[in-house]
């Protein structure tokens, strides 16, 4: 029996470097077959038909044709594009973040609908959205639920018993929420009771408006820190584009006058 030779998906583009001359690879993930790279063929011309396709975060409809170690690159036209992310350093910054953590929570050529589905809502939301970072929060919980690395937030990770409201921490290195009786101070993080209802909603809600809620500075800043910590445990190293952010933010922080 034959094998067909050439397929098409849907497909977010993640990432490209050059190769050779006038050629890319391409890291695109795809709603049908997962992650893959492929090569794209003179897509560095000025007349190439690629170009303007195989942008990073641009959802693209993609034809491949199976190679022995690399898939080819036939035809692509884009689905959706992103222009305003790459006019606001903050969005595309954000755009960036989206696509590493897909990046590196995705193996190759296993397909992920929930991913990619949440994916393609959270460049939705970061493009016309001035203030996304909740919503980014609660994409980072959906890609730790649907990698398999979902947090335990109603009974203690070691004793098994029901969490009691306020007599709790975060055991990142154990996976969720530990009681004072089994933590250890110098291994867990602080965690509030508003910082588990509101990963709790996250688990109920993975595409809900998040605009409608009404958080705390702090509670925000504590699920920031103990999803990134998660994240950077799972996948055992910090994201680049997580500290460019952090950078961002930074330098654009007025300065207090004296």
């Amino acid at each position: 029996m034959t094998s067909i030779k050439t397929y098409t998906s849907q497909a977010l583009v993640l990432k490209y470097f050059p190769y050779k001359e006038a050629d890319l690879i391409l890291t695109v993930f795809t709603k049908q077959h997962g992650k893959l790279q492929a090569i794209a063929k003179g897509a560095r011309k000025p007349q190439s038909k690629f170009s303007g396709h195989v942008e990073p975060l641009t959802v693209i409809n993609i034809q491949l044709a199976r190679g022995r170690s690399i898939e080819t690159v036939t035809q692509v036209q884009t689905n959706k594009a992103y222009p305003t992310l790459y006019k606001d350093l903050n969005k595309l910054a954000h755009g960036i973040y989206i696509s590493e953590l897909i990046d590196q929570f995705t193996p190759e050529k296993e397909p992920n609908k929930q991913i990619f589905d949440a994916g393609i809502d959270i460049l939705d939301f970061i493009s016309i959205s001035p203030e996304p970072e909740l919503k980014i929060r609660n994409f980072e919980f959906q890609i730790l639920k649907f990698s398999g690395f979902l947090p335990e937030l109603f009974v203690c990770v070691k004793c098994g018993q029901e969490i009691v409201a306020g007599e709790h921490r975060y055991s990142v290195s154990n996976g969720g929420v530990i009681c004072l009786g089994c933590s250890d101070i110098s291994n867990t993080m602080d965690m509030s009771l508003a910082s588990i209802k509101l990963l709790r909603y996250f688990n109920r809600h993975s595409t809900a408006g998040e605009s409608q809620l009404r958080i705390k500075e702090t509670t925000y800043t504590e699920v920031r820190n103990l999803l990134l910590e998660t994240i950077i445990f799972w996948l055992e190293k910090d994201l680049k584009s997580s500290q460019f952010i952090d950078h961002l933010k930074t330098i654009q922080t007025p300065l207090t006058k004296l």
